[in-house]
C-alpha cells in the first residue's frame, strides 16, 4: 500500500512521547511507499526549527526519511499550485489553507490516499473522495 504522507505523521513518528507516536509508526510501517511532498518536508523542517531542534538532528532525521527505500519525494508542479489556489478561490477560504489544498491536489492527481491526523485535512480529503489513513483517529 502507498500513501501521501502529511507533516503530522512525520512529527508523531519522530517524537516518542507524542500522542500518536505508536500509531504513526505502525501506519508508516504498514505502507510500502511513502510519497513525501516537498511542502511536507519544508513544514517538517520549520516545525523542528520552531522546537529548537539542532540543524544536525533535523538533517539526520530528514536524511533518514528521504533515504528510505519506501520514500518517493514529490515536487509540486505549477499545475498543483494553481489548482490549490483555485480551490481556495472557489471555496472563498484563507490562503493559510494553501498547504492542505496542495496536498489534496497531489493526492487527486496521483490517485493516492492521504495519511494524516489533521482533522481539517481529513475532512477536505473525504469531500474529494480521497481515502484517508488511518481510517479513524485513535481516541486519546
Amino acid at each position: 500500500m502507498k500513501a501521501l504522507i502529511d507533516t503530522n505523521v512525520l512529527i508523531y513518528d519522530t517524537f516518542e512521547d507524542s500522542i500518536f507516536h505508536r500509531d504513526a509508526r505502525k501506519l508508516l510501517d504498514s505502507l510500502n511507499i511513502w510519497y513525501l511532498p516537498l511542502i511536507v518536508l519544508y513544514e517538517y523542517v520549520w516545525f523542528m526549527k520552531g522546537l529548537g531542534v539542532s540543524a544536525k538532528d533535523v538533517y539526520d532525521k530528514v536524511l533518514e526519511y528521504i533515504e528510505s527505500e519506501r520514500t518517493r519525494v514529490v515536487a509540486e508542479t505549477g499545475k498543483i499550485i494553481l489548482s490549490a489556489l483555485s480551490l481556495i478561490l472557489d471555496e472563498n477560504i484563507s490562503l493559510s489553507r494553501f498547504n492542505d489544498k496542495a496536498l489534496i491536489q497531489i493526492a487527486l492527481e496521483g490517485k493516492l490516499p492521504i495519511a494524516s491526523y489533521d482533522r481539517k485535512l481529513r475532512s477536505q480529503a473525504q469531500k474529494h473522495g480521497i481515502t484517508i489513513l488511518p481510517p479513524h483517529i485513535p481516541k486519546i
